[in-house]
């Protein structure tokens, strides 16, 4: 037992070493690669947060969060129990194009050099014999057996490379204090709308996966009873990246992205918390259905 404690402690080292060298961390320890909300978008747009709730399982950058879960619009993002999950729903530069006085400002980055395009196969340039007179001769030897003729010289035109290109940055800036208007309250809107999906999602018993490197990935109660069934073994089967990515898609998960399969790979050592979890559901799910029984 003390073996096998020592040796989920040093997976648990390794996968915090892992994640702490990939991206800066987020808050509660969680690590993201996700674009930071401007502070100009978080005083103009403010917050809006939802109640806690326990339903539901949420994974971030392939690590499990455990529950009561909060989700909430911070700014023009989403976070989840102060995590942020999403990047910019609307871009904050969308709200301020629609204030009055705004001002575009184009910045030049100094030049970089741009690789060449692969170039195809190059076109030949043929040249003309070297030995004219011995081509007259061949051609009329009384000899009719064939001889093999001189291999013709053969130059190509390497493509040219492209011109280093100016990388060009636009701010947009306004005077004064930000003014709700039509454009920004459906831009508002939208964002909420996608607080609210994500809430409802959870609350009736579903799952998500969030990554920067990849769409978020949802299913609902049904789907996730199947995935959560056989995630965490495999999660503690497999010590190999390679075998443990296999083994996931070959029981029907090909739907993850590749990605999202290493990041739970690193964070494997989440499956405790998952099986646990998944047990506590089933519990309620029992004690729901003998309660609806009238017992």
């Amino acid at each position: 037992m003390k073996t096998t404690r020592t040796a989920i402690a040093a997976l648990a080292a390794a996968s915090l070493a892992l994640s702490a060298a990939a991206a800066p961390a987020d808050a509660a320890g969680f690590v993201t690669g996700f674009a930071k909300p401007s502070s100009d978008a978080l005083k103009a747009l403010r917050a809006t947060v939802g109640k806690p709730f326990s339903s539901g399982y949420v994974f971030v950058e392939g690590k499990y969060m455990k529950p009561p879960y909060k989700v909430e619009r911070w700014g023009t993002v989403i976070r989840i129990n102060g995590v942020q999950v999403t990047n910019e729903i609307v871009p904050w530069d969308e709200f301020v194009k629609t204030q009055d006085g705004v001002q575009v400002t184009k910045t030049s980055a100094p030049e970089t050099a741009v690789a060449p395009e692969p170039a195809a196969e190059p076109e030949p340039v043929v040249e003309e014999d070297d030995d004219f007179e011995s081509s007259l001769d061949d051609l009329f030897d009384d000899d009719p057996s064939p001889k093999k003729k001189a291999a013709k010289k053969k130059t190509s035109r390497p493509r040219p490379k492209s011109p280093a290109r100016p990388a060009v940055t636009v701010t947009y800036t306004f005077d004064g204090d930000f003014k709700p208007n039509d454009k920004t309250k459906a831009y508002l809107e939208r964002i909420n709308a996608t607080r609210t999906r994500i809430d409802r999602q959870l609350r009736a018993g579903g799952y998500y996966f969030f990554g920067s490197r990849y769409s978020a990935i949802t299913g609902d109660a049904g789907a996730g009873d199947h995935i959560f069934e056989k995630l965490p073994d495999m999660m503690k089967r497999y010590s190999d990246r390679d075998a443990f990515a296999s083994a996931v898609f070959a029981a029907g998960f090909n739907y993850l992205p590749q990605q999202l399969v290493y990041d739970l790979y690193r964070n494997r050592i989440d499956y405790f918390q998952i099986e646990q979890r998944r047990k506590s559901i089933q519990e309620e799910r029992r004690w729901s259905s003998v309660l609806g029984g009238g017992l």
